[in-house]
């Protein structure tokens, strides 16, 4: 069923109550956000050394480093020649081997640390691969594909396992705090007001910024809620634009077409990035055409730009794929092409400029 959710999402935090709250939506109407190609990375596939699938890459260094669920591989493509430099992994329930992984991050310092959802464990690398050690994910909470390393601690969305109904899923906290070895410290975050009616899509997509305040956002939901770095929340942010919020829930027993039907009559978040000075939120539209040929690419994203202060700087940008990651310099590396052996990965720049 994971694997189902997952392809219908491609298509497509102080702990406290989750009471009703302003939005703050301020416009900074004298801007506007422009984005040019400046590049491309074309990935280069041999038969004895190709990528299963491309969800979500994290740059690092002179690599992007992507985690093929499929292949069950960490794979390191150089983003000057578009090689699949090297790769490590397989799958396997033995120590360092993966079963159904499906989420990673990499720490400052070059750690790899991926969720196994097969065997519900963190496995732990160091940045050439060598296996260093995993630790059992609590039997109480149910891990998200997202991951993040800040300050010494590993931060993953998850939901409260005792919340796991459609009444209920929203009195959740969104985000578990580990240190390094797997002790629980903390648990903080909410779902957003919208889990109180709609019940689909629990995903929590979250990141921090450099003076380690978190962003979180559901996936039904296009407002972003900014804590700071004692997870007290500071305030919730967003501008509707074209995102188009949910006029019917999803109930869990649906049968697969009637999902995807209503599906196609909402938006969804499908990543916030905070880098530099900007927070950026990809949302998307499932399309007939991406569903009938099973390729994600065929769907809308679109792409909206706040400041840190949560300020809208006018975007809802239609983007030529879908967006990967952000660069330290701002880079954008956008997903165009997903055909095995011909798979296009452009490089953009992003500008903030006054209106003419």
């Amino acid at each position: 069923m994971k694997k189902v959710l997952l392809f219908l999402c491609l298509l497509l935090v102080s702990c406290g109550k989750n009471e009703k709250l302003n939005v703050y939506s301020f416009i900074l109407d004298k801007k506007l956000v422009k984005i040019e190609r400046k590049g491309e990375i074309r990935i280069k596939e041999t038969k004895d050394n190709f990528i299963g699938i491309i969800f979500d890459i994290e740059v690092y260094n002179e690599w992007l480093v992507n985690l093929d669920m499929v292949q069950s591989k960490v794979q390191f493509i150089n983003v000057r020649d578009g090689s699949i430099e090297r790769s490590f992994g397989r799958k396997g329930m033995g120590p360092g081997e993966m079963v159904d992984p499906s989420g990673f991050t990499i720490s400052e310092d070059g750690k790899i640390f991926i969720y196994d959802n097969g065997v519900r464990k963190i496995l732990c690398f160091n940045i050439d691969g060598e296996f260093l050690y995993s630790f059992a994910f609590p039997s109480d909470l149910s891990a998200g594909d997202n991951l993040k390393v800040r300050d010494g601690k590993l931060y993953i969305s998850l939901l409260e396992l005792r919340y796991a109904n459609p009444s209920e899923i929203w009195k959740s906290r969104t985000i578990g705090v580990f240190d390094l070895k797997g002790n629980l410290l903390n648990l903080c975050g909410m779902h957003d007001e919208i889990k109180k009616t709609f019940t689909y899509g629990a995903e929590i997509w979250f990141d921090f910024d450099r003076f380690s305040n978190l962003y979180s956002i559901d996936r039904g939901t296009y407002r972003i809620y900014k804590y700071d770095k004692n997870y007290k929340l500071i305030k919730v942010f967003g501008v509707q634009g074209k995102f188009r919020l949910p006029k019917e829930d999803i109930p869990w027993n649906l049968p697969p077409q009637e999902i995807v039907k209503r599906l196609m009559r909402s938006s969804g978040t499908r990543s916030m990035i905070v880098s530099g000075d900007y927070v950026y939120h990809q949302f998307s539209d499932l399309t007939e055409k991406a569903v009938r040929e099973r390729n994600p690419l065929y769907s809308k994203y679109y792409l909206k730009l706040y400041d840190l202060d949560g300020n809208y700087i006018p975007s809802d940008i239609e983007l030529p794929g879908i967006l990967l990651d952000v660069d330290d310099e701002g880079r954008l590396y956008i997903y165009e092409s997903n055909e095995p052996g011909n798979r296009v990965i452009g490089i953009y720049e992003l500008k903030v400029v006054d209106k003419g």
